[in-house]
């Protein structure tokens, strides 16, 4: 069950997508021209909520966002560089970047599952917690193997929230004495090239950042496409862990929430040994509509059944 059960009536003979810049949309918004911004920037929502024709919902989604890299190829094939990088994510302020200053708009401290679900655990979180040291971080990036390669990491042009947390990734990466070479694209563009399996001067890649919606797949091992580790059958970036692997089949066949909660504590420490991805944090994305669509469900994505026009 989730927020796409139910009956699904129509209200309306068709919905359009425009793909429009946010200064655009949100004038649009306000003329009447279009009816809902899906996702406006955080400081745009507060002046948006003071135009008494548009409706504001500040907590309609919540997103995690995540540092995925490519593990066929140098340097992040050596699990000693990846785990070197924990030491440089800084959560708080990759949220800060994307969502503003406001801590009631995101989370920080948080590790394979989202704050407040089941599964959520604390075990290792202190790697992500304790205080950044980037001279302590460069110099374990060095005795681990990193020697200077260039770090080509995709960035979306068009999509701000995207872009944001990959810019303040970068910004991570650069200060942890990483040679970052920041490749700019369309997000089409970018998610095309992340199936690349080819080196990254054949047209591939060493990492990006991205989000997940914290819908029912993403709160538990078996939905939850980044913490999976089956090499080349896994989701871009192709992660090998046998013992992720397992412990993935473990949970399936937990017979309670208590040994499911066992098994993702044992899962999230083997995050940090193995590391899949990285979680950077996690944040809540408003919506905004006209003030005469009625009817909108919450949730993690807009969904147009059952929606009407006053």
């Amino acid at each position: 069950m989730g927020f796409t059960a139910g009956p699904k009536v129509a209200h309306f003979d068709r919905v359009e997508w425009l793909t429009l810049d946010q200064f655009s949309a949100m004038a649009a918004l306000r003329n009447g021209e279009i009816d809902w911004l899906e996702v406006p920037l955080s400081d745009a929502a507060q002046g948006l909520a003071r135009d008494p024709h548009i409706t504001v919902v500040s907590q309609y989604a919540t997103v995690i966002g995540v540092l995925r890299v490519n593990h066929l190829h140098a340097p992040f094939n050596n699990a000693a560089v990846r785990r070197a990088l924990l030491g440089a994510v800084d959560q708080a302020e990759a949220m800060t970047a994307v969502a503003g200053a406001d801590r009631t708009h995101w989370h920080e401290g948080f590790g394979l599952f989202p704050t407040g679900t089941p599964l959520e655990n604390d075990a290792g979180i202190e790697v992500l917690r304790k205080p950044r040291d980037y001279a302590a971080v460069k110099q374990t990036l060095e005795h681990a193997g990193y020697n200077g390669e260039k770090i080509l990491v995709l960035v979306p042009t068009d999509v701000q929230e995207v872009r944001a947390l990959s810019l303040a990734g970068v910004d991570q990466l650069r200060r942890a004495g990483m040679d970052v070479d920041v490749q700019e694209m369309e997000l089409g563009a970018a998610a095309r090239r992340r199936q690349n399996q080819g080196s990254p001067d054949k047209v591939g890649w060493n990492a990006f950042f991205g989000f997940l919606d914290r819908s029912l797949p993403n709160i538990n091992p078996y939905g939850n496409r980044v913490i999976r580790a089956d090499g080349l059958a896994a989701w871009d970036g192709w992660p090998t862990s046998p013992r992720i692997e397992a412990l993935h089949a473990a949970w399936l066949d937990a017979a309670d929430i208590e040994e499911q909660r066992r098994i993702c504590a044992e899962l999230q420490m083997q995050l940090w040994q193995d590391v899949p991805y990285i979680p950077m944090g996690e944040y809540w994305q408003s919506t905004a509509y006209r003030k005469d669509l009625l009817d909108v469900l919450p949730g993690c994505f807009p969904v147009f059944w059952g929606i009407r026009r006053a």
